[in-house]
């Protein structure tokens, strides 16, 4: 699970509120923005394998759905949940620059594509996202929480702060 947690986390703190000089014509606009989107990424392999998903991000909060998991993030908090295995992590969000993985950063038409390393194999992985739409900044955050019905049933949670 953190490893798909940072693969999907690169992706979309790829246009959010870490920007470097180096990116920042391509970011500038997401960092004013509540803006949403699907993504794709490719884990190379002997068969590579295809994650699709879709993501909410403003600022430091994000949502995130694809690959059987749904990563919440209020700025302070992240919660991760497995939806199938009914397993959760909660963590604190701290402050990691996930653009020094990003080895690539462009706009391909509508698209935003890229590329990243990831840090325990060094494997080059490449990542779209698309239908990329943007909205006004909300004070609304409930959609970066986790619903109040979450977790019903039995689950495993695992709180790391």
């Amino acid at each position: 699970m953190k490893r798909a947690f940072l693969l999907l986390s690169v992706i979309f703190l790829s246009c959010s509120a870490f920007a470097q000089e180096k990116y920042s014509d391509v970011l500038s606009e997401f960092q004013k923005n509540r803006v949403s989107f699907n993504y794709q990424y490719v884990i190379p392999g002997l068969e590579d394998i295809v994650v699709e998903g879709s993501a909410v991000v403003q600022r430091n909060c994000f949502r995130m759905e694809g690959a059987g998991l749904l990563i919440l993030c209020d700025g302070t908090t992240v919660w991760t949940l497995d939806l199938e295995s009914k397993e959760a992590y909660v963590e604190d969000a701290g402050e990691v620059d996930y653009l020094n993985y990003i080895s690539d950063l462009s706009w391909e038409g509508e698209n935003l594509t890229g590329s990243f390393v990831e840090p325990s194999s060094d494997s080059i992985v490449n990542f779209t996202l698309y239908d990329i739409e943007k909205s006004p900044v909300s004070g609304d955050l409930s959609v970066f929480l986790p619903a109040e019905d979450s977790f019903i049933g039995d689950w495993i949670i695992t709180d790391l702060r």
